[in-house]
């Protein structure tokens, strides 16, 4: 928290994204059972029940509740919300924890950082779909090595401080103006840099920076522009090219994804296959 390692409970974390190459926020899972009084959020969490069932009572600065918890619950607690006592009893529970640094935001996102997690409500034992697969997302992600690379990592991270400050803050001010997309100009710049660099694991910061713009503005203009997210595009366009290597026959499936930047011949075939219906063999062999 703000750069200081703290103690959540009595047992390390059983994972950590610290200790990985993942590019979004800090994400830990955690094997929790006992009684954390006075608990001080330097910034705001998300927590998701992973497994288990176990009763948590939260009172304090937080507010109150007492529930028996499971798989897919929500609990956020955001910044500044002192003096929270948490008790887990009646059995282990595990769960995912999310920080949404706000000073991540700043230094990443900077637009992003304009919506301030002070606004945040807190919530207990809540439901909500979109929350636990956006976690369920990065976890998967971050603990299998991040091999979608940066990009998917700072867009899955962009998206749920995106979607909780919009969700659950006190104040959603809007202010009813339509949202426009690239100009022609930036859409040409940013499908040419994309096309330039598919090998690479381009990341958020990088694409936004490319037409001079925010990462958040980036994605909005963007989704708004293309109707997807810069992660599928980048991906939809490795396939695309993919397809038009394969056809040449020249390459093997390995050579082809090294050469656009897939972690190996499998990360290749898995996307191609969503993608298309097809494996890359058989693509090339039907061509």
């Amino acid at each position: 928290m703000d750069g200081q390692v703290k103690v959540l409970g009595t047992e390390p974390p059983e994972f950590s994204s610290a200790e990985t190459g993942w590019s979004g926020f800090l994400l830990e899972r955690h094997r929790m059972v006992g009684v954390f009084e006075e608990v001080g959020w330097h910034s705001s969490h998300v927590i998701m029940c992973l497994g288990g069932s176990s009763v948590v009572r939260v009172s304090g600065g937080a507010g109150n509740a007492c529930c028996v918890i499971r798989p897919g619950r929500i609990f956020i607690f955001p910044r500044g919300c002192d003096h929270t006592n948490i008790s887990v009893s009646g059995g282990r529970c595990r769960f995912a924890v999310t920080e949404l640094d706000r000073g991540r935001l700043e230094r990443r996102f900077f637009e992003a950082a304009s919506t301030s997690d002070e606004s945040l409500a807190p919530q207990l034992d809540i439901d909500d779909a979109r929350i636990v697969a956006l976690i369920g997302n990065m976890l998967a992600e971050a603990t299998a090595g991040c091999p979608c690379g940066p990009l998917y990592g700072e867009s899955l991270s962009l998206s749920l401080a995106a979607y909780v400050a919009a969700r659950y803050s006190i104040k959603n001010v809007r202010s009813g103006r339509a949202e426009h997309g690239f100009s022609g100009t930036q859409a040409r710049m940013v499908i040419d840099y994309v096309r330039a660099h598919l090998r690479r694991d381009l990341s958020l910061l990088e694409l936004a920076a490319a037409i001079d713009l925010s990462p958040r503005h980036f994605s909005r203009l963007f989704r708004t522009t293309f109707g997807t997210t810069p992660h599928r595009y980048l991906i939809g366009e490795r396939v695309n090219e993919a397809k038009a290597l394969l056809a040449v026959k020249r390459l093997s499936v390995v050579e082809i994804a090294e050469a656009l930047g897939f972690a190996d011949q499998s990360h290749l075939t898995n996307v191609f296959r969503r993608v298309t219906g097809v494996s890359p063999k058989r693509y090339q062999r039907e061509c």
